[in-house]
């Protein structure tokens, strides 16, 4: 064999050698671990009681988690204290190992009236309402706690604490505190603060001024939250995410809200000669009206503000790329019939997936 030819086999062989190596480094990446999600869900209703179809669509999704409302913290200005409100009954005590997250409103009003010498009582009365309706469940598999406040400037300093103080009470019995997070405290967190949690929730949805009458859908808008997908690569908190997979219709007399009715839709609304269709959204009072209870006035508007399956699935598609987390718990809120009506199991499935 000429010197050239060997210099030439030489070369190949090398090349080959370069390509199998490539391919190698290349099929490593594509075998990366999927990201673990905890599949859960928010009850977000008055009473706890889960019908057979409920029960069955959770085991259907393998549901892990289930953050559930325990009640509001309000203030009440006659009393001048605050007060826990909307407490949710239960009625369904046992959920056979689901986890439950017990979670707690709590009101802006509520922070800005007081004293601050009073937040550690107050952490302590939530704490103890927590676990006193934590025994009205069969075994229940409690490993965390979640505080929900859309916080302020003003009252940032007094959450930030009454976080602090209901975690001392929870550590003590190994439960986790956690905190929700909205859209814009992600964004400019170095303005509103981080809250003194070692997970947050981040909502992915409620992204609008439900109440300005020119808002085009205020559970979730994707030009808007695309506007607020910024500085995820240097928020200092793992994040959970809640999806939106409700609908709800925005009352409004003159351009001042009235009211929310929730589980609404188009359908529902034709079905009366007294509402007259503006657009795809909007919707006239044409004669005074009682509606799912509400007294309606002729000339009032609804905006019907609807979330479908591929709205909830584009949401999850569009915020999963910003997590950097390589676990996290994805929830879909929230769980009652209409979402069961609206939403086949594969649809949930398929936002879930969104993540791994």
């Amino acid at each position: 064999m000429s010197f050239l030819k060997k210099l030439v086999l030489v070369k190949v062989k090398k090349l080959f050698s370069a390509i199998v190596i490539l391919f190698i480094m290349l099929s490593g990446c594509s075998q990366k671990p999927k990201r673990k999600v905890e599949h859960a869900f928010y009850f977000w209703q008055s009473s706890f009681s889960l019908t057979k179809e409920e029960l069955k669509y959770l085991k259907t999704l393998d549901v892990k988690k289930l953050y559930v409302r325990f009640f509001d913290v309000d203030w009440n200005p006659i009393k001048k204290t605050a007060v826990p409100v909307g407490d949710v009954q239960i009625e369904t005590d046992s959920l056979n190992n689901i986890e439950i997250v017990p979670a707690v409103f709590i009101t802006n009003r509520t922070l800005e009236n007081i004293n601050d010498t009073l937040i550690q009582d107050l952490a302590g009365k939530i704490f103890k309402k927590i676990t006193d309706k934590l025994t009205l469940f069969k075994d229940p598999v409690v490993k965390e706690l979640q505080l929900d406040c859309d916080w302020t400037d003003k009252t940032r300093e007094k959450y930030f604490q009454l976080i602090r103080d209901v975690e001392k009470k929870s550590l003590q019995k190994n439960i986790e505190v956690t905190a929700t997070i909205r859209l814009h405290q992600v964004k400019y967190f170095n303005l509103t603060g981080v809250p003194p949690v070692k997970r947050g929730m981040l909502m992915f949805y409620n992204m609008s001024p439900v109440s300005n009458f020119h808002t085009k859908n205020s559970i979730y808008d994707q030009r808007v939250a695309e506007n607020y997908l910024v500085n995820f690569n240097k928020y200092p908190l793992p994040l959970d995410v809640a999806l939106p997979a409700f609908s709800w219709g925005v009352l409004f007399r003159g351009n001042k809200i009235i009211a929310l009715i929730n589980d609404l839709n188009a359908d529902e609304l034709l079905k009366h000669k007294e509402f007259k269709r503006l657009d795809n959204t909007h919707f006239r009072v044409v004669k005074d009206i009682i509606f799912e209870g509400r007294y309606l006035k002729k000339l009032d508007t609804v905006r019907l503000e609807e979330i479908t399956p591929e709205i909830t699935k584009s949401a999850a598609e569009l915020i999963a790329p910003k997590i950097r987390n390589d676990s996290l718990a994805v929830a879909i809120y929230h769980l009652n019939n209409e979402l069961i009506k609206n939403y086949e199991p594969q649809d949930i499935q398929d936002c879930y997936s969104a993540f791994r």
